[in-house]
């Protein structure tokens, strides 16, 4: 399987694409892009790692040659990726690393890398960064060799910045009940803190740490029907359920229902603008959730191409007040320049708690709509389908910023659909939806054909 570069990290499997001759030569040349960029002084990297196996002899190896460079470690060891973006940017540091594939299988593992500022490398970062890739090692001298320090004080910092963005008193009071479920990795215990924090009885699922995935890795509700039994059982008043980096946040309200991952972003855009309004940015494979939102109260939301990275500049540039990404990622710049479940957590309960309403009741206004998430071999290209949905689709609206994307209107009822080459997976995917069922699965049979060529 080959290696993976994006904006989304350096992925691969471990011992096959991801290698110590890969991981140095990407770790050396983010070393080399900091060095150059640092503004004298010594040059300081916070490093940190999700649940997988791999990750403690990964996150040794790695702050070993950001040592040889002469580069200082801060290792937060298991923490969440958010976690990291936040402490570069609060404790003014030069960059990070998160070692984690997120979502990927446990055999996956990454390096993120974070720059000045507590956001992701941008293409412009990642193009500077290949362009630094090889060429001789600029080891430190021995007088200057980098040194790795422990820190424990990332965890409390993160979950007090959560807490100082939310209303707690009013959690507090609620005594919620709620089952957590990190898949054995970083979420686990610094959001069963932070859950404690705000008055919750904590049912943990899933929170052993044993190096090894209970579930798949990725949370959509097909991986999550096990919540529902125990949301029952323990009379819940809600479930989470993080991915292994604890970016990405799903649902599961009183009754057992597992919520679609979108509707994670939709309910905390919602939330947020009836505080704050302003601006909302999502990406191109999003929900017209949020977009409904807005325009609801008067509000623009914009579109950017998919990847986190890519959002945050969207929300810097447009100066949003919340956004995020529809694989459950929330982006609330208060608190975090980043995708953070503890955020999308805390803001879910504040919902509820200054709504006086159940998870079931708060969402059951939603509007309906229909969607379709699918995978496909990495074997389309571009710009043959772009042309072919030309001949067919005419009266659509194409934006080919980020693959290809197909909007169509008729009457009332909308459809969108997004075609694009998968940032952290050797595939296409296929996103769709629609206000009408019928239109979309038609839409969607024509697509599966051209996909398959």
């Amino acid at each position: 399987m080959a290696l993976k570069v994006s904006v989304s990290g350096i992925r691969g499997i471990w011992g096959e694409s991801l290698t110590l001759d890969v991981l140095r030569e990407y770790t050396e040349a983010f070393g080399k892009m900091l060095l150059e960029r640092s503004q004298g002084g010594r040059v300081k990297v916070l490093l940190g790692r999700d649940g997988r196996k791999t990750g403690p002899v990964i996150s040794q190896y790695v702050a070993s040659v950001l040592n040889a460079l002469g580069i200082d470690v801060l290792d937060a060891g298991l923490v969440p990726t958010p976690s990291v973006l936040f402490g570069v940017r609060e404790w003014n540091l030069d960059g990070g690393i998160v070692l984690t594939a997120s979502h990927n299988p446990i055999e996956w593992n990454a390096l993120k890398f974070v720059v000045r500022g507590g956001t992701f490398t941008t293409e412009k970062d990642l193009e500077h960064l290949l362009a630094l890739k090889g060429g001789d090692f600029p080891y430190a001298s021995w007088r200057d060799i980098g040194t790795t320090m422990k820190t424990e004080a990332l965890v409390e910092a993160h979950i007090e910045r959560v807490l100082s963005v939310v209303n707690t008193e009013i959690i507090q009071k609620k005594r919620y009940t709620v089952v957590l479920d990190p898949v054995n990795s970083a979420g686990g215990p610094i959001t069963t803190k932070l859950l404690e924090a705000l008055g919750c009885t904590v049912i943990g699922v899933n929170t052993e740490l044993t190096g090894e995935f209970s579930r798949v890795a990725e949370p959509t509700p097909a991986n999550l029907s096990h919540l529902s039994e125990h949301i029952l059982s323990h009379h819940a008043d809600v479930a989470f359920a993080q991915d292994p980096d604890a970016d990405r946040l799903v649902m599961a309200d009183e009754t057992g229902r597992l919520l679609s991952e979108e509707w994670t972003v939709a309910l905390a855009v919602r939330h947020v603008l009836s505080k704050t309004p302003g601006p909302v940015v999502v990406n191109l494979s999003t929900s017209l959730l949020s977009e409904m939102f807005a325009r609801k109260v008067g509000q623009s939301c914009f579109y950017t191409k998919v990847g986190e990275a890519n959002v945050v500049e969207g929300i810097k540039t447009y100066g949003a007040v919340i956004g995020g990404e529809g694989n459950g990622g929330v982006i609330y710049p208060r608190a975090n320049l980043g995708r953070d479940s503890l955020v999308g957590i805390a803001l879910v309960l504040e919902a509820m708690a200054m709504s006086d309403k159940s998870l079931s009741s708060l969402v059951e206004d939603f509007p309906r709509l229909f969607s379709l998430k699918e995978k496909f071999p990495q074997t389309i290209d571009m710009d043959t389908l772009q042309k072919r949905l030309f001949q067919v689709f005419p009266e659509a609206s194409f934006t080919t910023l980020d693959g290809i994307r197909m909007d169509l209107a008729r009457g009332e009822e909308r459809l969108w659909v997004h075609v694009r080459t998968s940032n952290t997976e050797p595939i296409v995917r296929l996103i769709g939806e629609s206000t009408s069922d019928e239109w979309l699965r038609e839409v969607g049979d024509t697509l599966r054909q051209m996909l398959k060529g």
